[in-house]
């Protein structure tokens, strides 16, 4: 099972991370971790993130447009 969002420290929490440092200090997992809102019992909405972003195939493209090719 995986740590819990709780059992992070604040700085690494993506809303207090965002309210501390702003929007340019979040990476793009945490960004969609925030629009997601909540995991599931075995992933943290980061984690779960990071798994969608991870279904990105073009290497080359750093932002979150392939979702929208990929639903459509």
């Amino acid at each position: 099972m995986s740590i819990t969002m709780k059992q992070l420290p604040e700085s690494e929490r993506p809303y207090e991370k965002l309210q501390m440092y702003g929007v340019k200090y979040l990476s793009n997992s945490e960004l969609l971790a925030i629009i997601i809102k909540t995991g599931t019992k075995e992933l943290t909405s980061v984690e779960l993130a990071k798994r969608i972003l991870s279904l990105n195939q073009n290497s080359n493209e750093n932002d979150l447009s392939f979702l929208r090719r990929t639903f459509d």
